[in-house]
C-alpha cells in the first residue's frame, strides 16, 4: 500500500490565472455558462459573434487542457467538468473557480475525482449555505483551503484511470444513443413524408394520469418497490429506476395507479411542460404526468417519437399565467396518423433501435453505479492499485 499524504490544495495548484481582456479584440466567443454543464456533460455552449452580439459580463475566464471548472454557486447542483478539448476563443463563466494543478503533485483526473465525490460536495455546499449572500455560494478560497490526502502520482494516474475508463464508455454509449436517435427521427420523417395527422390522440389511445400519495403518511414511502415518475425526472429517455419509490398500500389509499411498462409519459405543469419519457417496466407516477398507454395500432416507439416530434406544440398550447400547464384534455388533442401500415413499419424498423437504445441506457446506469461505489475506495486507498499494471 502506497504511503498517503495531507495537503492544503491551494499549495498544489492555483485557480482563476488567466482571463479575457476586450483588447484581445476576438470576433466571436464561445461561452459555457454555469447551468450548462453538469457532472461533466456539456448540454450547450453560446457562440456569441462579437461584431453584433454584447459579450455576457460573466464570460471572461480562460481555461486550459485538463483545467477543472467548479460552479461556486450551489455546489450540490454539480455544475463541474474537467476541460479536455475546447472550441476557438473558449471563455467560461466568472460563476466557475478554474483549478489548474502543479502537476509535479496533482494529477488533474485524480483531484477531479476527489473533489466529485459526495463528502467533498456535501462539504462544499454545507460552506456555502453559512454565507451571507442572497444564495448559497462559495469562494474559490474555500477550495483552496481544502486539506486532502493524496498518494504518489504514479497512483493517482492509475486511480484516475480505472475511474476514467468507466466513464469513457459511459460517454461512448451515451454518443451511440444520440445517433439512434437521430435515425429514430430521419425514420420518422421519411416514413411519414406526405402523410397527414388525421386523427386525434384521444379517440385512439387512453391517456391517465397519476396522485401523490399523503406526505403524512410516511409509511406509504417506507420499503417502497414501485417507481414513482415525478416531472422532472422526464428527461426524454428511458425511465429505469426514480427518486422516490412507493408500496402497494400507497397505491390502495391514492390516485396513484401502475402503469404498463413502456408508457410513454408527458409532463404537463410548471417549467416542465412538454418534458416526456417511457418507462421501462411497470411504475406510477404523480399528478403532474400524463401518461399515454400504448395499444397494437399505436405501439410506444410511434407514441414517443410523435411526441418527441410535437414537443413544441405540446409546449404552445399550455395555458395559465401564474404557471403554464396543459390539461390531458389538450394532451388528447395531439394529432396522429391513421395510416396504420405505416406506423407499423415505423415501429418494425424503430424497435431494434429502442431496445439498443434501452440496453445502453442500463448499461450506463450500471456502469455509473460501479464507479460511484469504487470512487470513494479508491480515493481514501481503502482499495489497493499498487499492483495493478495499466
Amino acid at each position: 500500500m502506497e504511503t498517503w499524504k495531507k495537503i492544503r490544495l491551494g499549495d498544489a495548484c492555483k485557480t482563476n490565472t488567466e482571463s479575457y481582456s476586450t483588447k484581445e479584440k476576438w470576433g466571436f466567443v464561445n461561452y459555457l455558462d454555469t447551468g450548462n454543464i453538469t457532472n461533466n456533460t456539456i448540454d450547450s455552449i453560446q457562440f456569441i459573434n462579437l461584431k453584433n452580439m454584447k459579450l455576457p459580463s460573466r464570460a471572461k475566464r480562460k481555461v486550459r487542457t485538463d483545467s477543472i471548472i467548479y460552479s461556486t454557486v450551489r455546489p450540490n447542483q454539480r455544475h463541474f467538468g474537467i476541460i479536455k478539448s475546447q472550441p476557438e476563443n473558449f471563455l467560461v463563466s466568472t460563476g466557475f473557480a478554474v483549478i489548474d494543478v502543479d502537476t509535479n503533485i496533482l494529477n488533474a483526473d485524480f483531484l477531479y475525482y476527489l473533489l466529485t465525490q459526495n463528502t467533498f460536495v456535501d462539504n462544499l455546499h454545507a460552506v456555502a449555505e453559512q454565507t451571507a449572500s442572497a444564495y448559497p455560494a462559495i469562494k474559490p478560497s474555500d477550495i483552496e483551503n481544502l486539506e486532502i490526502e493524496i498518494p504518489d502520482l504514479a497512483t493517482q494516474r492509475k486511480i484516475a484511470c480505472i475511474l476514467s475508463s468507466l466513464d469513457r464508455k459511459i460517454v461512448k454509449n451515451t454518443e451511440i444513443n444520440k445517433n439512434l436517435e437521430q435515425q429514430l427521427h430521419i425514420l420518422f420523417i421519411k416514413i411519414f413524408n406526405g402523410i397527414n395527422t388525421d386523427v386525434i390522440l384521444g379517440d385512439v389511445v387512453d391517456t391517465t394520469s397519476g396522485g401523490t400519495p399523503s406526505r403524512k403518511h410516511t409509511e406509504y414511502y417506507e420499503n417502497g418497490s414501485i417507481c414513482w415518475v415525478k416531472s422532472k425526472e422526464l428527461l426524454g429517455n428511458y425511465i429505469m429506476d426514480t427518486e422516490e419509490h412507493i408500496n402497494d398500500i400507497a397505491l390502495s389509499k391514492s390516485s396513484a395507479k401502475l402503469l404498463p411498462n413502456h408508457s410513454v409519459l408527458i409532463a404537463m405543469y410548471g417549467a416542465t411542460v412538454g418534458a416526456h419519457g417511457i418507462i421501462s417496466k411497470s411504475m406510477a407516477c404523480n399528478q403532474a404526468v400524463c401518461a399515454l398507454l400504448c395499444n397494437k395500432k399505436y405501439p410506444y416507439t410511434y407514441l414517443f417519437q410523435i411526441v418527441q416530434e410535437q414537443q413544441q406544440k405540446l409546449i404552445n398550447m399550455a395555458v395559465g399565467s401564474a404557471q403554464q400547464n396543459i390539461s390531458q384534455i389538450l394532451i388528447k388533442q395531439l394529432p396522429l396518423h391513421s395510416d396504420i401500415s405505416s406506423i407499423r413499419k415505423f415501429h418494425d424498423l424503430a424497435l431494434p433501435l429502442h431496445k439498443q437504445i434501452e440496453e445502453l441506457q442500463a448499461e450506463n446506469r450500471a456502469l455509473s453505479k460501479m464507479r460511484d461505489t469504487l470512487l470513494p475506495q479508491l480515493m481514501s486507498g481503502e482499495l489497493d492499485v499498487s499492483d495493478i499494471d495499466l
